[in-house]
């Protein structure tokens, strides 16, 4: 899997630390101490800009807070699948434990985590790897490894029919001394000072069916975070800004008006700055719903119907003719041709 080159996104990571330190009675304004954020860029990140010392700072901030060690593995427990988005709800609609895995090992730079993400397996264990890829400061080491591991074996319980219990977990960070804790804590033997953090599982359990399994709606999330992470590894212009949030919600694509009060702009001075990137913001949602309907057609069974309400067309006609604009052949033409 490809290395993150973009972490501005983890800007969406906060509010749920936030609102659990707020629930251990400290202020979102003690949080935010020194990062130069207000809660309503966080409320709202749309355009904020979010860099990795801010991050750092954020972090820092609530282990002097609580003055706990173990804060990561408390603040773990908090990031569900939800909390991502596109890719949370692409692994909970995956036809198995295993090839939700794979989603995650395959968009793993759409995550939280710093760390460069795996899925293998090894003998009888299925085995989620978190390697180190960009540096993180000694004194949070500890910390990202905890709330990132613990994060991957809570997060999904939602999504899979028995808890993810592990069989054994390996942590970079040498804290033996509380081998205890961790043990208690993950329910299985731990092992430290390892190179790449892991959690490991009875790989009998990969190919289990996932209760909120639905091939289509997998297909669709899968592709939107493909888009995503295109986008993400391509640049930070206004037009990657615009196309994320354009694909954020599958079947729903936001009018001009909408896109730019999430960046934090009128929509006058939205279009001066696609305009200056040589597009515009019709440009932008022609190309996705173009991406989008290449992918529908030839990866999917879904009716024609289907397909233009998922993106955004009142009738099936005024999709086909969309279509025949942007590709020179209908709907059916292009099925046709991508079976063969």
């Amino acid at each position: 899997m490809g290395k993150k080159s973009d972490t501005s996104h983890h800007i969406k990571a906060l509010p749920t630390a936030m609102k659990a330190m707020q629930a251990m009675g400290f202020s979102a304004s003690d949080c935010l101490a020194g990062t130069d954020l207000s809660e309503q860029d966080i409320a709202r990140p749309g355009n904020v800009p979010f860099t990795l010392e801010q991050e750092f700072r954020f972090h820092r901030n609530l282990l002097s807070l609580t003055d706990n060690p173990m804060l990561g593995l408390l603040l773990g427990r908090e990031y569900l699948l939800e909390s991502y988005g596109l890719l949370g709800y692409a692994f909970m609609s995956a036809p198995t434990l295993r090839q939700a895995m794979i989603v995650i090992r395959n968009y793993g730079p759409l995550t939280f985590t710093l760390f460069d993400i795996s899925f293998l397996v090894e003998g009888d264990r299925g085995i989620l790897r978190l390697a180190p890829d960009i540096e993180i400061p000694d004194d949070l080491l500890t910390y990202y490894v905890d709330r990132d591991l613990t994060a991957a074996v809570s997060g999904s319980h939602n999504a899979v029919r028995q808890p993810l219990q592990p069989v054994h977990i390996r942590l970079i960070h040498n804290s033996v001394n509380r081998r205890d804790i961790y043990e208690r804590h993950f329910g299985c033997p731990v092992s430290f000072a390892a190179p790449a953090a892991e959690v490991q599982i009875d790989a009998a359990r990969l190919d289990e069916t996932l209760p909120l399994s639905d091939h289509e709606t997998s297909s669709i999330c899968q592709q939107q975070c493909r888009l995503l992470l295109a986008r993400m590894q391509s640049g930070s212009t206004y037009v990657d800004k615009v196309r994320q949030l354009i694909v954020a919600r599958p079947g729903y694509f936001p009018d001009i008006d909408y896109v730019a009060e999430k960046l934090n702009m009128t929509s006058r001075t939205l279009r001066r700055k696609l305009s200056r990137e040589g597009s515009s913001y019709q440009d932008i949602l022609a190309e996705v719903r173009y991406e989008l309907a290449r992918e529908y057609l030839a990866t999917s069974t879904l009716p024609l119907e289907e397909i233009s309400q998922l993106l955004g067309y009142s009738a099936p006609g005024n999709f086909s003719n969309a279509f025949k604009r942007w590709h020179g052949a209908s709907p059916r033409e292009y099925r046709q041709t991508a079976s063969r």
